[in-house]
């Protein structure tokens, strides 16, 4: 089968596709060489794909690593503009992650040697800006190298390709957040790729580009370890780090990714260990067998553990005295409630009450604001008793009159016991 040639090189297969990109595997023929050639086929837009080739050429003259992907050269051949770079026996890590989740040792080595790369290149003044599962290449021999520095994704440009499979591992800076492209950029994009490898699949999939971005700013990602049990906390925390919103926050903004890499080689990730079909299929089916075996005990179901555990949360809230772990606790389960039903009144009431009980509350004055609901009546009643605790004691008393002369009656047990904390506390303080 006679093969295709394009300008020196021979292409021997294709390889598959970035973007609006084409890659092939080719060989050279004067130097008797494979690569991986990346080609424009739309010739509309040859002007734009040669600058972005130049520039990745000239990011990839100033680094040299091991997990870094060599390039050779870039050109125009027959009007559509190629990029040469060194072809990497294996498959690509979006090939990879079709087939599932990674290992978690074997994600966690492969997030060192990215990091690692990362690092190289920081050094250099070199940020990547655009990592995602088609940059990351598997070599046979179990290593691991990124390809496409350079040319950072910038919001104002995504709109020019709309068919981004990969919009789920941007950056809030990139998805239409406030903030450049830089080093938290590339600590935002390795956390992305190290939960896509434990649990399959990238932090953020809306149905559409703008629903991903609107996910990606607004949303906190979930914790690995919910989609993928087995996965040790270390696993969550590492992730949810590099996910933060705010860039200043991933790993800080002096040497994040070095910070980042420390943390990936003195964690440890977990090991779900091979299991039987018929332990899986427990595993599965456990919940729905513990329900039926109470049926057959007790004859009705109890309200449930989830719901048990829920009014055992709220019962530590409501109480100013308990332990600092307690009420840790309950503001996380709410936390974790509130990122799966983000519309729920509840509990965002739940966790402004739990920031009062943490001592997170910014010294901002209180306002009593005519409820419609039992939560919104328990949220006014946390930003009381917060602006006490941070000494706005003056507002707090205002807020509580206010409230008495809107006619304000506590009706539920919670509205009651907030409402005399809330007596006892702001009015004991005015008092002093």
């Amino acid at each position: 089968m006679k093969r295709r040639r394009f300008g020196d090189y021979e292409l021997v297969r294709r390889i598959g596709q970035d973007g609006p990109f084409y890659l092939f595997c080719a060989r050279h023929e004067k130097l008797d060489r494979f690569v991986t050639l990346k080609i424009l086929p739309d010739r509309q837009r040859s002007l734009d794909a040669e600058v972005v080739f130049r520039r990745e050429l000239e990011a990839a003259d100033r680094l040299d690593h091991p997990a870094i992907v060599r390039v050779y050269e870039t050109g125009v051949w027959n009007g559509k503009p190629y990029l040469a770079q060194a072809f990497v026996p294996g498959e690509r890590l979006a090939e990879r992650l079709a087939r599932g989740a990674i290992p978690p040792r074997l994600a966690w080595n492969w997030g060192q040697q990215l990091a690692d790369a990362l690092q190289h290149a920081h050094e250099r003044q070199v940020f990547h800006g655009a990592l995602r599962p088609e940059v990351v290449w598997l070599s046979h021999e179990g290593d691991v190298r990124v390809s496409g520095f350079g040319n950072p994704v910038l919001f104002e440009n995504l709109e020019l390709d709309a068919a981004l499979t990969w919009a789920g591992y941007l950056a809030p800076e990139q998805a239409g957040g406030r903030g450049a492209v830089g080093r938290a950029t590339d600590v935002y994009g390795l956390g992305a790729l190290l939960f896509a490898m434990v649990t399959g699949g990238p932090p953020f999939q809306g149905a559409t580009l703008s629903e991903t971005c609107r996910l990606i700013r607004n949303h906190p990602a979930i914790h690995p370890s919910r989609l993928h049990p087995g996965l040790s906390a270390e696993v969550d925390r590492v992730c949810l780090q590099c996910l933060r919103k705010e860039p200043s926050r991933r790993y800080g903004t002096d040497r994040p990714m070095a910070r980042l890499l420390a943390d990936l080689r003195s964690s440890e990730p977990g090991r779900i260990s091979p299991e039987s079909p018929w332990i899986r299929w427990l595993r599965r089916h456990f919940q729905w067998l513990r329900a039926s075996i109470l049926i057959l005990l007790f004859g009705v179901i109890p309200a449930g553990f989830d719901q048990m555990r829920h009014r055992a949360c709220w019962a530590v809230l409501l109480d100013p005295g308990a332990t600092l772990s307690l009420h840790e606790r309950a503001n996380l389960h709410f936390k974790q409630q509130w990122s799966d039903r983000p519309g729920s009144r509840e509990f965002q009431a739940a966790v402004e009450l739990g920031r009062t009980r943490l001592g997170q509350v910014e010294r901002v004055p209180v306002q009593w604001q005519r409820p419609a609901n039992e939560w919104d009546a328990v949220a006014n009643l946390a930003r009381i008793l917060g602006a006490a605790s941070v000494g706005l004691n003056e507002s707090a008393r205002q807020a509580l009159a206010d409230a008495q002369a809107s006619g304000y009656q506590p009706r539920t047990e919670i509205e009651q016991k907030l409402w005399r904390e809330c007596l006892s506390t702001v009015m004991g303080k005015s008092d002093r």
